[in-house]
C-alpha cells in the first residue's frame, strides 16, 4: 500500500503545482480563475455560450456576464455563428491567443526539461499512468456529483 500512497501524494502535490500555475497564468492574463478556464477552452476554437456553460458548469447569465467582462478586457471577441446566424459565438482575439500561448509555451518548456532525459517507453508510460489518473477523477467527480448529505 506504500506505492499507492506515494501515488496519492504525488497526484496532490501535482494537482498543488497545477493550481500554482493557474494562479500565475490567470495573474499574468489579469483574470480571475473562471476566466482563465473559459481562456483555455477558446484556446480549441470558438464557443457558443451554451457550450462554455455546461464546460464551466456556468448558468447562461453567468456565461454572458463572463463573456461581457472578457470583452472588455480585450480578450474575447463575440461574431455571429456560421452555422447559425442568430446565434453569436467567442472566440479568443489575436492578441489574447498570443499571450496564452507564450503562457503555456514556457510551461511545455519546463516539462520538456524535466522529463528530456525519459526515454520513449518510459514517456509512453506516463502518458498512460496520466490518461488513467485523469479517468480516475472524472470517476470520482461523478461519484461526488451523486452523494447525498
Amino acid at each position: 500500500m506504500t506505492a499507492l500512497n506515494d501515488l496519492l501524494q504525488a497526484v496532490r502535490q501535482m494537482y498543488s503545482a497545477i493550481e500554482q500555475f493557474d494562479a500565475a497564468a490567470a495573474a499574468t492574463l489579469g483574470v480571475d480563475r473562471t476566466a482563465l478556464r473559459a481562456i483555455n477552452a477558446m484556446e480549441r476554437g470558438s464557443v457558443t455560450p451554451g457550450t462554455l456553460g455546461a464546460e464551466l458548469g456556468l448558468s447562461s447569465g453567468s456565461v454572458t456576464a463572463l463573456l461581457d467582462r472578457l470583452e472588455r478586457a480585450g480578450h474575447v471577441e463575440r461574431r455571429l455563428s456560421r452555422e447559425d446566424g442568430r446565434r453569436r459565438d467567442a472566440d479568443l482575439t489575436p492578441a489574447a491567443r498570443v499571450r496564452a500561448d507564450r503562457i503555456y509555451e514556457s510551461l511545455g518548456q519546463s516539462i520538456s526539461v524535466a522529463f528530456e532525459k525519459a526515454d520513449a517507453v518510459q514517456l509512453q508510460a506516463l502518458v498512460t499512468g496520466l490518461s488513467s489518473l485523469s479517468a480516475a477523477f472524472n470517476a470520482g467527480a461523478d461519484r461526488a456529483s451523486r452523494q447525498i448529505d
